[in-house]
């Protein structure tokens, strides 16, 4: 009579309080990987100089200063761009993929216990026979 105390209560527990603890810690994953990946920092500046390297421009008129001036500027802001962008493309593919670990644990979560007793019952089986 024990041994079915100790089931039910462990059933009880698996099928209801230990959700949510499983769905705290997927949410938790899920902030990790925004903030490792600081996506939304990153979307922010998105069109920012590379690692702030930009050309300053000198008083002067002059047109050769003034297109590299324009042309290192932009340079700059296309790498920053390209960078951002794989960084963050990245991090949404790691977000997907906790988002599909999540699901998939859940899953297994919910049929455990099921698959103990089919293997347990299927070992059984292959002992007596």
């Amino acid at each position: 009579m024990f041994f079915l105390s100790i089931a039910h209560d462990y059933l009880w527990w698996h099928y209801t309080r230990a959700f949510g603890e499983i769905f705290h810690v997927w949410l938790n994953f899920l902030g990790f990987v925004i903030q490792f990946f600081s996506i939304p920092q990153l979307l922010r500046s998105l069109l920012s100089p590379w690692k702030r390297m930009t050309e300053e421009r000198h008083g002067s008129w002059d047109f050769e200063a003034v297109a590299g001036f324009i042309i290192i500027n932009l340079l700059s802001r296309f790498l920053g761009a390209l960078m951002r962008t794989t960084i963050i493309c990245i991090g949404l593919l790691s977000l997907v993929i906790t988002i599909i670990g999540g699901f998939v644990t859940y899953i297994f979560w919910i049929v455990a216990p099921l698959a103990i007793l089919v293997l347990l019952g299927l070992s059984l089986t292959m002992i007596i026979v």
